[in-house]
């Protein structure tokens, strides 16, 4: 019996696509964790926020007076100081958040916009002459776990929610 040497044209084709289905769930878990990761950070950008408007709170004994303001916009909201959101805090008295953070655009449909130009971001409005808020964020994906889904979710003082929050 003859020893066959090399590959046949079928065989180095199976390879092949063996290897293309290889790069193919890599590539897509690689899409999925990243994925994952920046809605972990908008989470905790949603958070922060929240943490520090507790604080103005508790100095002001109100929240911030503002409607539909995107925030992390460095002409609008760049800061949370003691006289609320501002571009610049350097003379505020009290500083609550030196940098507020803004959402990360990357994979977003765009659900959740404000500001003018109107553009994606967290979007806070003061609620009820001070004593509440919203802030609406978008996210790519459910987080099942805390209750949120993907696509719109709310965040008040009292903690986050799924959909759109009422006003």
């Amino acid at each position: 019996m003859k020893k066959q040497e090399g590959f046949t044209l079928v065989e180095l084709l199976v390879v092949i696509a063996i290897i293309a289905l290889v790069v193919v769930f890599a590539a897509l878990a690689v899409n999925a964790a990243r994925s994952k990761e920046r809605d972990a950070s908008r989470l905790a950008n949603v958070r922060i926020i929240q943490s520090a408007l507790e604080d103005y709170f508790n100095e002001t004994n109100a929240y911030p007076d503002r409607e539909l303001l995107p925030l992390g916009d460095i002409a609008q909201s760049a800061c949370l100081g003691s006289d609320g959101f501002a571009a610049d805090c350097s003379t505020a008295e009290s500083m609550f958040l030196r940098v507020v953070p803004g959402t990360y655009e990357d994979g977003l449909e765009g659900l959740v916009t404000c500001g003018e130009p109107s553009r994606r971001a967290f979007c806070y409005t003061m609620l009820d002459d001070g004593e509440s808020y919203v802030l609406h964020f978008e996210l790519e994906n459910a987080l099942t776990p805390v209750g949120l889904q993907a696509g719109v979710n709310c965040a008040t003082p009292e903690g986050m929610e799924a959909g759109i929050c009422a006003e």
